[in-house]
């Protein structure tokens, strides 16, 4: 991975490259930025300008023997520490055991997300059992690092979600992280410091990544590919996660007008028209899990940007002229009294699409609840 693959976060890479450059590399580094941010490729680059053979004063030179294989994640001095499953065949899970299927997973997106790494487990993940880096984690690190670095000047351990280490791991590894061995690099990647020890992030320079502008995700995918006034609204629907977003992108199962059938949607149920409903239903039932995930999504961000059209200002809203008229007359039906409800019906409504429900009962039945929450009475009076 290169610095110039990757969009954005200028400061952070001009930061990374300048510490090179004069010598002032961190022992243990914390990059920290949301789900689909750009801190796992920012890390990786970095990883790979360390032991770049003949980089350049503003990035790795791409062709070393270095470069090749820490673009493959298979350079022998780069350990990658991962969330892991149990299962059938592995009882006691370690990384190395599934570092093949992350590697295969990471490289065909870089922006991936730690519930896109669980689902690739599929029906090996039969109990929805939360990946975790187990206690035998820490013996297989202290292990590797008691050998010497095989070729490279630095030897990274890049650890993937340390949010994720029980309390047994993060104990066994904080004097690691406070003196590792000569020549090691730690770089923890996560998307939540609050659920980390305080004394691991005591011994770890902070590195915040930034959020993905409309701009920046235009000139990932290309004028062509995708417009502003499309970035911006993925964007806002996606709270910035490129991942998701490329994830959308290439889904071939077909397009979703998403303001379009929120708004018929809210119409049909206002008006309980039943038949209507019937017909809705049957069109959103054809689209893929991942339509339908997006359409959900997008009626959840719906229902939030009503709550700020409704209880604060309206420069805090992320709509585009549309839907903005459309709020303005659809907002007095979202309250105080059944947001919650609709959102938390919602979210729900999300995960049994991720447990393959029958899309067509799960719609018909969220419509019939619709059709009840729209016509709860709100207590005091709104804008």
């Amino acid at each position: 991975m290169l610095f110039k693959e990757i969009i954005g976060n200028n400061s952070v890479k001009k930061q990374l490259i300048e510490a090179v450059r004069n010598n002032r590399i961190s022992h243990a580094q914390l990059f920290s930025g949301k789900s689909g941010s750009a801190k796992l490729a920012l890390a990786l680059a970095y990883a790979q300008f360390l032991n770049c053979e003949n980089r350049t004063t503003v990035d790795s030179c791409g062709i070393c023997s270095s470069c090749l294989k820490f673009n493959n994640l298979s350079h022998p001095d780069l350990h990658l520490v991962i969330p892991v499953l149990k299962t059938k065949e592995v009882q006691k899970p370690v990384s190395d055991h599934f570092i093949g299927k992350w590697r295969d997973f990471i490289t065909n997106n870089y922006y991936g997300s730690l519930n896109g790494w669980i689902d690739s487990f599929g029906t090996e993940n039969k109990t929805g059992q939360q990946a975790t880096i187990y206690k035998d984690e820490a013996i297989n690190i202290h292990k590797k690092l008691s050998l010497k670095n095989y070729e490279a000047e630095y030897r990274v351990v890049l650890i993937w979600m340390p949010e994720r280490m029980n309390l047994e791991v993060s104990n066994k590894l904080l004097k690691l992280f406070e003196e590792p061995p000569k020549g090691t690099i730690f770089l923890l990647i996560t998307e939540n410091t609050n659920q980390l020890l305080p004394t691991i992030i005591s011994r770890l320079q902070s590195i915040k990544i930034a959020d993905f502008t409309a701009e920046d995700i235009v000139n990932h995918f290309g004028e062509q590919a995708l417009s502003l006034e499309k970035a911006k609204q993925l964007r806002n629907l996606t709270n910035a996660d490129l991942g998701k977003i490329t994830l959308i992108l290439e889904d071939k199962e077909g397009e979703l007008d998403l303001f379009s059938d929120f708004s018929v949607w809210m119409r049909l149920t206002y008006k309980m028209d039943l038949q209507g409903i019937s017909k809705w239903v049957d069109n959103l039932s054809l689209k893929g899990r991942k339509q339908q995930n997006l359409f959900l999504s997008y009626a959840i961000k719906m229902v939030r940007e009503c709550l700020i059209y409704n209880f604060a200002s309206d420069t805090l809203l992320k709509t585009n002229e549309n839907e903005f008229a459309f709020l303005t007359k659809f907002s007095p039906f979202i309250h105080e009294e059944n947001s919650v409800m609709i959102t938390e019906k919602l979210e729900e409504s999300i995960k049994a699409i991720n447990r393959n429900a029958n899309a067509k009962i799960l719609f018909f039945e969220l419509s019939l609840q619709m059709v009840k929450f729209l016509r709860l009475k709100r207590k005091f009076a709104i804008k």
